[in-house]
C-alpha cells in the first residue's frame, strides 16, 4: 500500500465556530442546502456523530454516494478526522483517503481551514498528480459553498 498525501489552507471570512458546525456538527442539513447541485441528502447511518459513525452522502443522480467513517472529532478544537470507505470518491487504485481538517480562529472573526489528505493506494498502484490536484479544488470548493450558505442565511450560527 502506497500513501500520497496533499496539504492545502484556505482563509474564510467566516468564523471557526460557525464553519466547524456547518461542516461537520450540522452536515446533514447544511450540506444538501449548501451543495444543491452535488449533494442530494446526507444522513447518519450509524453512530452518534462522534468517533465510528458512519455517514452517507447520496449525490445528484449519476455520480452515486460516498461513506464516511468519522476517526476523530475535536469539538473544542475544531479538528474533525474522517475517512471515506466506500463509495464512487474510491477510484479502482484508491483503498480509502482519510481528511483531517482543522479551523483555526483569526483575529479578524474569520477563520483558515487547514487540511490534510491521505490517499491510501491498493498495492503498489501510483496516484496522478492530476487526481490530487482535482481532490484540492473539490475541496476548496465545497468548504466555499458552505461558506456562502452561512452567509446567505444570517440566521444560521
Amino acid at each position: 500500500m502506497g500513501v500520497f498525501t496533499s496539504e492545502s489552507e484556505h482563509v474564510s471570512p467566516v468564523s471557526a465556530a460557525k464553519l466547524f458546525k456547518a461542516i461537520v456538527l450540522d452536515a446533514t442539513n447544511v450540506f444538501p442546502k449548501a451543495l444543491p447541485n452535488f449533494i442530494k441528502s446526507a444522513e447518519t447511518i450509524e453512530g452518534d456523530g462522534g468517533p465510528g459513525t458512519i455517514k452517507k452522502l447520496t449525490l445528484v443522480e449519476g455520480l452515486g454516494f460516498v461513506k464516511h467513517h468519522v476517526d476523530a472529532l475535536d469539538t473544542e478544537n475544531y479538528v474533525y478526522n474522517y475517512s471515506v470507505i466506500e463509495g464512487s470518491a474510491l477510484s479502482e487504485a484508491l483503498e480509502k483517503i482519510s481528511y483531517e481538517y482543522k479551523i483555526v480562529g483569526t483575529p479578524d472573526g474569520g477563520s483558515i481551514v487547514k487540511s490534510t489528505s491521505r490517499y491510501y493506494t491498493k498495492g503498489d498502484e501510483k496516484l496522478a498528480e492530476e487526481f490530487v490536484k482535482a481532490g484540492k479544488e473539490r475541496s476548496a470548493g465545497f468548504t466555499k459553498a458552505i461558506e456562502d450558505f452561512i452567509q446567505a442565511n444570517p440566521h444560521y450560527n
